[in-house]
């Protein structure tokens, strides 16, 4: 029992979009302020190529959207993985409750942890969002932005894989346990 969530393939073409637009415009105003300054290497054409180097840092991030094979979130038996939250999967023992929520305007889905220490944030932008109170310190994010489904598809899978997960796990312990009543692992 699986699902997984990858990058709508739209998104990394509009951010693609996007960068050739700060590109052309930094070009632009290259020659514009090239010319207004006589030459002269300036604030503008400082302000210029600034702009050119944003646009190519946005170009690279795109390409390596539009290279990415691998799911962002992805759901399985042991649990929830979102990429761009932690480098291993969130224990569904570990999740108290979730919510589909809007999170400063953005879908997410919010999973409150049990115990926030099991799973810390491995990536800069949930350990940011954490430090500077973002986040609280025992929530994590799902963000649906770019995504291929909605926050309540998501919330919805997660109900029932989650739910599947945490009966084979104690079906699986009763089992071990030696219920009478339990059947065995798989099977």
């Amino acid at each position: 029992m699986r699902f997984a969530v990858r990058y709508r393939e739209d998104a990394p073409v509009r951010v693609a979009v996007g960068a050739l637009v700060l590109l052309a415009l930094a070009i632009g105003l290259t020659y514009f302020f090239h010319t207004a300054d006589a030459g002269r290497f300036g604030f503008g054409t400082a302000l210029a190529w600034a702009l050119a180097m944003l646009g190519l840092a946005v170009l690279f991030i795109a390409v390596l959207l539009m290279r990415e094979s691998r799911p962002t979130v992805r759901l399985g038996l042991d649990g929830l993985l979102d990429r761009r939250w932690s480098a291993k999967p969130i224990g569904w023992s570990n999740i108290a409750e979730f919510d589909p929520v809007h999170w400063f305007g953005i879908p997410a889905v919010r999973l409150r942890l049990v115990d926030p220490e099991l799973d810390p944030p491995a990536s800069l932008f949930a350990r940011l969002a954490r430090a500077i109170g973002l986040v609280a310190h025992d929530d994590v994010l799902v963000l649906v932005l770019g995504l291929d489904c909605t926050a309540d598809a998501l919330a919805t899978r997660i109900l029932g894989i989650g739910t599947a997960a945490i009966e084979a796990a104690e079906e699986a312990e009763a089992w071990a346990a030696g219920s009478e009543y339990a059947a065995p692992p798989h099977g």
